[in-house]
């Protein structure tokens, strides 16, 4: 009777464990999941081409350094074709470039870009986006 009701407590700890376990193991693959997609919303933050986006009063965007894609809405009025993408220094210098081809899908030009942050310092930058051989439009980001 003794060792029943021990190998039905074992067995008890042992399922509670594995269930613990693993819910923390899911909770843990679906927070790494949903920062490697960065979604970025550009339509109602239409900058002139050339300009600093620190002019333009609004808050930066924000994206993690453990982004591998970003989604991008592209402003109202936007094209669908190639675009470039670029992490840029408030010096203008380009730290990264992506590319990627825009397309249109319910009244929303859309972009997708595979980028890799990892080796970026936190900070706020701009955003570059441009069509080639065409200036960079600039947004402010942060990246943390």
């Amino acid at each position: 009777m003794q060792r029943r009701r021990v190998l039905t407590l074992v067995a008890t700890a042992a399922v509670l464990l594995f269930a613990v376990g693993g819910w923390l193991w899911v909770r843990a693959r679906h927070s790494v999941q949903t920062t490697e997609t960065a979604v970025l919303d550009l339509r109602e933050r239409s900058v002139a081409r050339g300009h600093d986006p620190s002019d333009a009063g609004q808050a930066p965007l924000e994206i993690p350094r453990t982004a591998k894609h970003l989604v991008l809405d592209l402003p109202i009025g936007s094209k669908e074709g190639p675009y470039d993408v670029g992490l840029i220094t408030n010096t203008g210098d380009e730290l990264l470039r992506a590319t990627g081809m825009a397309e249109m899908r319910d009244h929303i030009t859309g972009l997708r870009v595979d980028i890799d942050l990892s080796s970026i310092r936190p900070g706020d930058y701009s955003l570059g986006v441009r069509q080639p051989n065409l200036e960079w439009t600039r947004y402010p980001i942060r990246v943390f």
